[in-house]
């Protein structure tokens, strides 16, 4: 069965600096795989290459047999739309809106009715221990409940593919291991595909597949 993710020999550099080398990998659909490895070892560049954020130098890269488009197309644009969901460390949420605002945009192009939304939202954010936040704005949270915020949003809109950049970096460690399971749970219970970075072995175990990045080149560790 061909993988629901295939990178196949990707190359990026930075001047005379190779941050991946050739790199070659294949995840599939339903797995949830941690990439660790010291700071600046490629990590963030290799996840915003499979967002689309970033373009490497050489080298392809599948999506449900999909080859990835030109990052300033159409077709990146609604591959970012309906299939990608990034969680990114600064959160990107609308500070002056509330949490329910901010997820409701999440399913803006689903088919349900507003209260199929809502019931949604509640039974995620339950999920993930902030059911009383719905009505909130996000700037009165902490940086642990914004964290769990985007993540709920990840989790709601459309799309399988889930990249997290230190999905649990804004929690303290019990709120972290509770949180990463959440994650980890309601990925597989959903039928979405996680590809995380950290640096963090305890979140990183949470995962199905472990990987290590060094020389820009993965290692498998589990």
């Amino acid at each position: 069965m061909r993988p629901y993710i295939q990178i196949e020999s990707l190359c990026k550099s930075f001047g005379q600096h190779r941050i991946l080398s050739n790199l070659c990998l294949g995840i599939q659909k339903g797995d949830t795989v941690a990439v660790t490895g010291p700071s600046s070892c490629g990590k963030t560049t290799l996840l915003n290459i499979l967002g689309l954020l970033d373009t490497p130098d050489s080298g392809e890269i599948y999506l449900a047999g999909t080859r990835y488009p030109k990052i300033n197309s159409t077709a990146a644009m609604l591959m970012r739309r309906d299939e990608i969901n990034y969680l990114f460390q600064s959160f990107a949420l609308i500070d002056s809106r509330t949490v329910r605002d901010n997820l409701m945009l999440a399913l803006r192009y689903t088919k349900l009715d507003t209260n199929e939304k809502l019931s949604r939202i509640r039974k995620t954010l339950e999920r993930f221990s902030i059911g009383d936040k719905l009505s909130s704005t996000v700037s009165e949270l902490s940086g642990g409940e914004k964290q769990r915020v985007a993540i709920s949003r990840a989790m709601l809109k459309p799309g399988d593919l889930i990249l997290a950049d230190e999905p649990t970096g804004s929690l303290d460690a019990r709120m972290a291991g509770i949180v990463m399971r959440s994650l980890v749970s309601a990925t597989h219970d959903a039928g979405k595909t996680l590809v995380m970075v950290t640096h963090d072995m305890s979140m990183a175990a949470e995962c199905d597949c472990i990987l290590h990045m060094s020389d820009g080149v993965l290692h498998e560790m589990r």
